[in-house]
């Protein structure tokens, strides 16, 4: 049972609508259909929380972070929960604020090329109506299906199209957020220039909901791409994945995306998308490529770039897109791997990312040490060569319990990241630090860093009752 009194179940009902507020106990909603609000993608912690509630508008918010701070109690912020570091886990009694309900359109700047929305529109609408209005959001990945802007913004996401559109924190103009004593910001999203001080905005954009609850979002759109083509080929070695990506600079045509997947992935895609098979014969690594074009020319610009790769031994099979079904399907083999290893196996899933230039002695290293440390363990690895972003991720075997398979994990974590250190690389690329990562932050923050945004924790919210016990140690 929740610790509320009955009194103060009744306040926090009239601060914003009973209709709003779900106490676990009181049974209006299905079990599990309650504590799904409480977790993300991850199955390392069990969600254990009592009170749900679905504002409409950042004044509600606010009322409810008041509301916490007045009684000591904690919030975590609910979005798509498609996160992959424990950032959306409720685990200890807190609040689960969902923003599920605000998921509206608020402005539209047709001058500027800006729209301002809820923080709680799923990815995939926000695309819809920046293109509805003659526009072009170009942050996307899997899950745009599914998450939320506002967690794209707490992340900092940055997707398949890194390598041309840059992270989503290239596209916010401006914030409205609700900080933990329950006050409002708004940060300006009218103005591209503004020179006046301190962008705060940015402290809250990757900050997973520890300083403020983002409410509200003002985005930076542009113009479609005038046509694309996909580009999906076999590649004998790692080595020579990073050659065909310098090959990409040789060639005046841009790069939309650069990802690759290991033929492990492309397995586990084709059994559970049950899509064909891209070539006749398997291959260790595959690279998807995708090109902006405006015309004939540079199409044929790609057809002779694929037969500079193959005759260099870059390539060993390709096939550029020849209708938008295929491209679709070739998207498929890349976008297709988190939901193929994630809904039928248990993952330990590292996010992380180097310079392009050290990944390959990085991975030699590695893999001695996947060898060493998970003896029969598989792994599946893919991610996005443009930006520097590997997604390592280890499948349980069979015979394991998930206790003692995450208990392994976590012992050769500190290796890896030992490792990633002495390549100049980050623990977390784009899932964020969240639960799982916070006692491994020293691999990539120093001392002094983590002091300052400490300080900046407890400026903002100072009795710690935003997202508790994620990020910071």
């Amino acid at each position: 049972m929740s610790t509320l009194t009955q009194e103060k179940r009744s306040e926090l009902k009239t601060l914003i609508g009973e209709e709003k507020v779900f106490f676990r106990d009181e049974n209006k909603m299905d079990a599990a259909t309650f504590l799904s609000y409480g977790t993300d993608r991850t199955k390392v912690y069990r969600p254990d929380f009592e009170i749900l509630v679905f504002p409409k508008n950042t004044q509600e918010v606010s009322k409810i972070v008041k509301f916490a701070y007045q009684n000591d109690l904690k919030i975590v912020p609910s979005g798509g929960r498609t996160g992959y570091a424990g950032g959306a886990v409720a685990k200890g009694g807190e609040i689960v604020l969902s923003l599920a309900k605000m998921d509206q359109v608020l402005d539209f700047d047709p001058f500027f090329g800006s729209l301002k929305v809820q923080a709680g529109m799923i990815t995939k609408n926000l695309h819809k109506e920046a293109e509805e209005r003659g526009f072009y959001f170009p942050v996307d990945f899997s899950s745009t299906g599914s998450s939320h802007i506002g967690g794209n913004i707490a992340t900092n996401a940055g997707g398949v199209r890194v390598v041309h559109y840059g992270l989503i924190r290239q596209w916010v103009l401006g914030l409205t957020v609700v900080t933990g004593t329950g006050e409002i910001l708004e940060f300006n999203g009218e103005i591209l220039k503004n020179n006046t001080g301190y962008d705060l905005k940015h402290l809250f954009i990757g900050s997973e909901g520890t300083l403020g609850v983002i409410t509200e979002c003002v985005l930076k759109l542009t113009g479609k791409p005038s046509d694309h083509r996909v580009l999906f080929c076999a590649v004998p070695d790692f080595a020579s994945i990073l050659e065909l990506f310098k090959e990409t600079h040789r060639i005046d045509v841009p790069v939309l995306a650069f990802e690759f997947l290991t033929r492990y992935c492309l397995d586990k895609v084709i059994d559970h998308l049950h899509v064909p098979d891209p070539f006749p014969e398997n291959s260790p690594y595959y690279v998807l490529m995708e090109f902006e074009i405006t015309d004939e020319r540079e199409e044929e610009k790609l057809f002779s770039f694929l037969e500079t790769v193959m005759e260099k031994g870059f390539v060993t099979d390709g096939s550029l897109a020849s209708n938008s079904r295929q491209a679709e399907t070739f998207w498929k083999y890349r976008e297709g791997i988190s939901e193929s290893i994630s809904i039928d196996f248990t993952v330990h899933k590292n996010d992380i990312s180097l310079p392009l230039r050290n990944m390959n002695p990085f991975l030699a290293e590695m893999e001695s040490l996947l060898k060493n440390e998970y003896p029969g363990f598989e792994i599946a690895l893919f991610g996005h060569i443009g930006d520097g972003n590997l997604h390592l991720n280890i499948v349980k075997p069979k015979d394991l319990t998930d206790s003692d398979f995450f208990s392994q994990c976590k012992k050769v974590d500190p290796a890896m990241f030992e490792l990633l250190k002495k390549y100049h690389g980050s623990i977390s690329a784009e899932h964020g630090i969240g639960l799982l990562k916070k006692d491994f932050l020293h691999f990539s923050r120093s001392e002094a860093e983590m002091e300052i945004m400490g300080q900046i924790k407890k400026a903002l919210d100072p009795k710690n009752i935003l997202n508790p016990g994620k990020v910071l140690p």
